[in-house]
Formats: C-alpha cells, structure tokens, sequence
C-alpha cells in the first residue's frame, strides 16, 4: 500500500488541486469553496494522481537506472496494479468533472488522454513533451475558472505556470540524461546537450520571473502577492546557478513558493 501512495505522489498532486482552487478564487468564487469548485479541486488532484501512476508505468525499465528508488524499480509495486490504478484514477477524475459542467468534462477528459500520450510517448520529443506537460498544469488554473464560470481572469496565473513549469521539466530532462541516453530518449539534453538545454530552461524561468509581475501590475494581486512571489523568482534565478542535480528541485520549490503566492494575494 504504501509503494502506491507513493506512485500517486500525493504532496505532487495536491499542487494540481490547489492552482485550481486558485483559479476559482481569481473567478471571483468564495474561499471557502462551493460544491462546483470542491468537485474541480478533486478532480484535478485524482487526475494528476493518475498521471504519476501512468508515468511510473510507463518509466518502469529506464527508472531501474535513474530512478532505483521508486516502488516498481524495487519491486515494492506491480506494473498490472499500477496500470488498474493509474485508470482508475483517471475515470475517476473526468466523472466528477462530468457533474460541473460541459467545459470542465472536456478539459478534463483531453487532459487525461494528453497526460497519457505524454506517458508513453511525447515526454521523449524534443520540447515538444515538455511544453505539453507545463501546458496542462497551465490549464489547470483555467479548469478552476471554468468551474467557477469565469475563466479569464486565470491568464497570468496560467503563464506563470507554463513558463515555470516548461524550465523545470526541462532541468528534469538534464538530469536524467543518463537514462535517456540508455534507452534513446529524444529529449532535449541528449539532442541539443546539457549547455544549450539548461540554456532553454533558463530562458523559459526568465521569462516566467517577468510575466510574474503582471498580476500586480494589473492590480489583480496585491502586495501580499508579490512579497512571495518575489521569492518564487529568486528560486528561479538561483536555478541556472547551483549543480544541474538541484535545479529541478529549486524550480519545484519556487513553483510551490509561487502557487502560495497566487492563495496569498487573493485571500490578503
């Protein structure tokens, strides 16, 4: 049992749940969520639980070199079972989506299928996987409008994750470039190399750290707002100058830092 609740990475998928509680608080929905928004923020967790699930599947061969420690690579968990759960979640995640409404089940249900296909086989594309990847957890702030019934004024929230999270999947494509190499994954660090990838990762992290600044600019965010997210940046910045082997958890840490900070500015 407890080698899947780690397949699921539950303190990963509460990050999904709570851009999208975020987006329905910049939709103008009530803090203390309604029954439309408790079923977005559930959905999105089961969803995103079920997207780590078919990740471990998927990765079953290569993490036995680059990842030993997660529960298939040590045999602590079957590919059978991880499989069951992986769709179980998934179903489970567009169904409550099915009760919001039209909008929300089909995001959801192309979600799911796009997380899938990334799975399998668009997470060893060049960049292509990657922006694929940092543009769902992107939707996931619009998936909180939609469920709220105001989507738009998601926008800047939803840059700031694809632009964060485009810089940190690639960091973590650096840093299994070991694996990658072993099994002819195409991805950005075995193509174009370790240089020029943390090249592009910086940039999309640069580029994150200004587009930060729009929500406070437009008077959507307040003070509180930019107190934190000013720390996400930092994190950000401070990437592109430690060991590659932590920039991907210093990204993490800033995108964590910068989703508090959207919860932040919203409640202050």
């Amino acid at each position: 049992m407890i080698g899947y609740m780690r397949i699921i990475r539950p303190e990963r998928s509460i990050i999904a749940a709570a851009a999208v509680w975020i987006g329905t608080l910049i939709a103008g929905s009530a803090l203390i969520p309604e029954l439309n928004a408790i079923l977005a923020i559930l959905s999105a967790f089961l969803i995103a639980a079920g997207s780590f699930a078919a990740n471990d599947y998927f990765d079953a061969e290569s993490d036995k070199l680059n990842r030993p420690d997660r529960p298939l690579a040590r045999g602590k968990a079957s590919k059978r079972k991880t499989l069951a759960l992986s769709g179980i979640l998934f179903a489970a995640g567009i169904a409550l989506a099915y009760f919001i409404n039209f909008d929300t089940l089909a995001v959801a249900a192309i979600a799911s299928g796009l997380l899938i296909v990334y799975s399998a086989q668009l997470k060893r594309t060049i960049l292509i996987g990657n922006l694929v990847i940092s543009g769902l957890a992107a939707l996931a702030f619009f998936f909180g409008g939609l469920a709220a019934g105001n989507h738009l004024p998601a926008l800047p929230l939803a840059l700031f994750a694809f632009l964060s999270g485009a810089g940190r999947e690639i960091y973590k494509n650096i840093d299994s470039s070991l694996a990658d190499r072993r099994y002819e994954e195409n991805s950005v660090a075995i193509k174009l190399g370790v240089s020029n990838a943390r090249i592009i990762a910086n940039v999309f992290l640069t580029v994150a750290v200004i587009f930060s600044f729009v929500p406070y600019l437009l008077g959507l965010l307040g003070m509180t707002y930019l107190f934190f997210v000013l720390m996400a940046d930092i994190a950000f910045l401070a990437s592109a100058a430690v060991p590659v082997k932590y920039s991907s958890k210093l990204v993490l840490i800033g995108i964590v830092i910068g989703v508090f900070a959207f919860l932040a500015g919203e409640v202050a």
